[in-house]
């Protein structure tokens, strides 16, 4: 008897190859973490943090919830710092993996796949943007909920199609999900900082067989490695290693787009390392 092909399972995943059920591609967004006070001063204060890339500090309301931060901002991805206590939710240490889809609709095709496996674990959110004029529609949200704090969170997110238009009333806008048009109005392009192109986290067995099993749902390659695993995505690479003291992100690559002289620039606990053209900021 034959089987309709999306009944097909490979390897304990469910398979797409039913029409208008095909995958978005998954990009990295953006990452945070969340540091000492002190190094998180360090970094906002610091001139070769801000000759690296355009940075701001930046206060976020979003419906009941709200937050400030510390970014770090690049052509299609960004970098946000929190300070321990700042954020009620996130302890020292915390991080969390971003990830977004640049079409409509991607999100609901991601909750999907995500239930194939994970069930009524997986949740679907939307985040209003709170502006002087009132709130209107942000970000719509996917992932895996989880019963008690996480080291590193993981979310895939999709810009409202109508977001950019309305921060930025009269302005041009012609790909209103993209993520280098998100970054259009942050980015500068004469700083050195292009975009995020790897990172390296420290994950407990259980939380790492759990990304593995996401990222795999979602199309990335994921393959054994080490004690974790690595995990590559469309221009970027995420390296997961086995937690010791500490879990989460511990180190970012960078990829800039012209070269900077070799130099080690120490903020606090955390230090930034640029070589030519490439740099990585290490976290612990």
């Amino acid at each position: 008897m034959r089987v309709h092909q999306c009944m097909l399972v490979v390897l304990g995943l469910a398979a797409s190859n039913c029409p208008g059920d095909e995958l978005p591609k998954v990009f990295l967004n953006h990452f945070a973490v969340v540091v000492d006070p002190a190094s998180f001063n360090a970094l906002r204060s610091s001139p070769d943090v801000a000759a690296l890339a355009k940075v701001d500090e930046i206060h976020v309301v979003a419906g009941s919830r709200n937050w400030g931060g510390f970014y770090i901002f690049g052509r299609q991805t960004y970098i946000e710092v929190f300070a321990a206590g700042a954020v009620n939710e996130m302890r020292l240490g915390d991080s969390q993996f971003n990830l977004s889809v640049e079409e409509s609709g991607g999100v609901s095709k991601i909750a999907a796949h995500l239930r194939r496996k994970f069930g009524t674990r997986v949740y679907v959110s939307d985040t209003p943007r709170t502006t002087a004029s009132g709130p209107i529609p942000w970000l719509k949200g996917t992932g895996i909920s989880s019963d008690g704090p996480e080291a590193m969170s993981t979310g895939f997110l999709e810009t409202d199609a109508g977001y950019l238009a309305a921060i930025h009333p009269g302005a041009k806008v012609e790909h209103p999900l993209s993520r280098e048009q998100y970054e259009s109005w942050r980015f500068l392009a004469d700083r050195p900082f292009d975009d995020v192109v790897g990172l390296t986290a420290a994950l407990n067995p259980a939380d790492a067989a759990q990304l593995a099993t996401e990222l795999e749902l979602v199309g990335w390659s994921v393959q054994p490695g080490g004690t974790g695993f690595v995990a590559v995505g469309p221009d970027i690479r995420l390296t997961v290693v086995r937690a010791g003291a500490r879990e989460g992100i511990e180190q970012a690559d960078l990829r800039l787009r012209h070269p900077v002289a070799r130099q080690t620039v120490t903020l606090g606990a955390v230090r930034l390392l640029l070589d030519g053209d490439s740099g990585r900021f290490v976290f612990f």
